[in-house]
């Protein structure tokens, strides 16, 4: 048995630790091998939404995450200070943030590009929400997937290639409105004093 790395996973709402193994051949009780199979299939699907999370359009940028079963969550950080605060030993500049996250258009545009790439890449994800809070505003999205498809008139698991590519989604302007006006809602943050 090699290791090849150390993981945390929230499965089945408990935490679990484990290593992502090579397989080996040993034999089990066919009730014990179901169990383990789930648990492979959680597990592995709890890995390819963190590698895809990694690869989303600002991923420095994204506070933190989760999954759980067909569900997955996505928050952002609501400024540059927080970050800051947060990630001191970064490299990244208040120029950097502000390229994703500098206007209502930039958040727009990395909300639908966050979930469509998002449901391309995970079939198993039937249900996205991305919250970014900026501006004094919270920006949310929360879609399905046959909502998503139905909008963009596509099936998007059919665009995912075996190739691993990275995918961007050119879109226009109007292409932009036209998705935040269906689904990014807006709300005023009130700030505390």
């Amino acid at each position: 048995m090699n290791r090849k790395s150390f993981s945390i996973f929230f499965v089945r709402d408990t935490f679990k630790v484990g290593h992502l193994m090579d397989e080996c051949n040993v034999s089990q009780h066919p009730a014990a091998q179901a169990s383990n199979n789930t648990e492979h299939l959680a597990t592995r699907d709890a890995y390819r939404f963190r590698a895809a999370v990694s690869k989303l359009k600002g991923s420095s940028f994204v506070k933190h995450y989760e999954l759980h079963d067909d569900k997955a969550s996505v928050y952002y950080f609501g400024d540059y200070t927080s970050y800051r605060k947060l990630v001191p030993q970064t490299s990244l500049t208040k120029e950097d943030y502000l390229h994703y996250l500098g206007s209502e258009e930039a958040v727009c545009q990395l909300l639908l590009d966050s979930t469509v790439y998002l449901l391309k890449e995970l079939h198993f994800l039937n249900h996205i929400t991305i919250e970014i809070p900026n501006h004094g505003k919270k920006y949310t999205v929360s879609v399905s997937r046959t909502e998503l498809n139905e909008h963009l008139n596509c099936e998007l698991s059919d665009m995912k290639d075996g190739h691993h590519h990275r995918f961007y989604l050119l879109c226009r302007e109007y292409e932009v409105k036209n998705f935040a006006a269906h689904f990014v809602k807006k709300k005023r943050i009130r700030r505390k004093q």
